[in-house]
């Protein structure tokens, strides 16, 4: 994966924030090892992130997407996902993992997945937290790059989600009628 180079006054994505400022780089000296942070600050603006320039891509940092992967995360959030049931430490694990990355594609699979079993009540433990953080974390970009309040995308990734829990009990009513006909 080629580098990514980021300057300051960029808006990036920070996988464990969410969308922040690059404020400046700073040469600084950590462990015995002397290296240029990048430092980024949140919307909050109550603290900054250091982050070496080396684990940049690492951690994850990108710049936000386009207003054309919002329009195709919004149309994936409507395509329905095959909900798979693992042990359940593996599966928050996972999840984190998911999280941790900051791949809208992913975290838009992990939300639909627990959407799903938010609507069979099948939700357990800390997976609704997950579930909100996932959502969250996915509104405030969309709210970055298309300027509209956090109310509209709430409403905008609510709606991908319902018409995508819609089709999923569609196509099963349809495999349920076609294997009993």
């Amino acid at each position: 994966m080629a580098e990514i180079v980021f300057k300051t006054g960029d808006t990036v994505v920070e996988p464990t924030i969410g969308i922040c400022m690059i404020a400046g780089v700073k040469r600084m000296t950590v462990d015995g090892k002397q290296d240029d942070y990048f430092i980024l600050n949140p919307p909050s603006g109550t603290s900054k992130v250091y982050v070496p320039r080396h684990m940049m891509v690492k951690r994850g940092v990108r710049p936000p997407m386009e207003k054309e992967g919002v329009r195709r995360l919004l149309t994936k959030l409507k395509t329905p996902v095959q909900v798979s049931r693992e042990d359940a430490r593996l599966q928050y694990l996972s999840y984190r993992d998911t999280m941790k990355s900051g791949e809208p594609t992913k975290i838009s699979k992990l939300l639909r997945e627990l959407y799903i079993l938010d609507q069979t009540d099948d939700l357990k433990g800390k997976e609704k937290e997950i579930m909100e953080q996932a959502k969250a974390f996915l509104v405030e970009e969309i709210v970055f790059v298309r300027g509209i309040s956090k109310t509209k995308a709430t409403t905008q990734v609510d709606e991908a989600l319902q018409a995508m829990y819609k089709e999923k009990q569609s196509r099963e009513k349809e495999k349920t009628e076609s294997a009993n006909g």
